[in-house]
């Protein structure tokens, strides 16, 4: 991940000006009762349905205007090209079938990893004890909670929250503007030189636990807490790096699973291959299992 993004503001892309739409932010419900936050002509979008997004995007609360007016203009455009006839192309019906394959496709080894996958604890452990030079930290890291805001008075507020006693990802999830303020304002482990200056010379500068003061830099007002250190040549700690490597348990035994299955498949199917030749064979002959 390139950590600059993380001062940096995220915003959704806005096409066009809304029109002829009805764009309700209240008092207007479906014949199920749910509230509509927008409809383009048959369309609508529930309270429900946006919250789900809001959540699967990671998108702060204070950026549901900017997404229902993405929505919106996805329906315009959407209308538009139906009304074209790109409906009725042969190439989206052939895209269509082409995604519906893939998509089946991947909820059936959902399923089967899903069924046929377990990971273990004794498994994590003892892959990081077999593993450790992995996990050999090569540069200075730091993890740190962040706040970001666009003023000096919004961030003295979110100061003054803070050391009255409210945890410091809460004052981030309701005040940051930054892009991991739905994480509370933590951004993991990262180095120098993966953040601009200002942030480097406190995140590395001030030890476990302690609080920046607030300083500026050209993205606006930042605070700061520092969670933990690691330095250059140590071992990262197994509570820190548990889920990465029981990802990379999960992947070799996905793998297997996968070809398993496949070598299952091959030999209760009828085959019919007719290309020139197979690895290692260019004799262009027509192969055929039949199992």
């Amino acid at each position: 991940m390139n950590r600059f993004l993380l001062l940096r503001l995220s915003k959704i892309n806005i096409f066009c000006p809304v029109i002829l739409v009805v764009f309700l932010l209240f008092s207007c419900s479906t014949k199920d009762g749910s509230d509509i936050v927008a409809q383009v002509d048959g369309s609508v979008l529930t309270r429900a349905q946006l919250k789900k997004q809001i959540e699967r995007l990671g998108l702060r609360q204070d950026q549901e205007h900017e997404f229902v007016e993405k929505w919106i203009n996805d329906q315009l455009l959407y209308l538009e090209a139906k009304r074209q006839g790109f409906d009725k192309s042969k190439d989206l019906r052939e895209e269509l079938e082409r995604v519906k394959k893939e998509f089946m496709i991947q909820k059936l080894l959902e399923k089967t990893y899903a069924e046929k996958i377990k990971v273990t604890e004794e498994e994590i452990a003892s892959y990081y004890h077999n593993n450790m030079d992995l996990f050999k930290v090569n540069e200075d890291e730091v993890r740190i909670q962040h706040i970001l805001t666009k003023t000096r008075a919004e961030a003295g507020l979110a100061m003054k929250e803070i050391k009255a006693g409210k945890a410091f990802k809460d004052v981030a999830k309701e005040r940051s503007i930054g892009p991991f303020a739905g994480h509370g304002g933590d951004i993991g482990f990262f180095t120098k030189k993966d953040v601009i200056p200002e942030v480097a010379r406190y995140a590395f500068r001030i030890p476990e636990g302690s609080l920046s003061p607030i300083f500026k830099s050209v993205h606006g007002y930042h605070i700061l807490k520092v969670l933990k250190k690691r330095k250059k040549g140590s071992i990262k700690d197994l509570d820190d790096i548990r889920d990465e490597i029981a990802q990379r348990i999960r992947v070799t035994k996905e793998r297997s699973v996968y070809y398993d299955l496949l070598f299952q498949l091959q030999h209760s199917e009828k085959i019919s291959i007719n290309v020139p030749g197979k690895a290692g064979d260019t004799s262009g002959k027509i192969t055929e299992t039949n199992n």
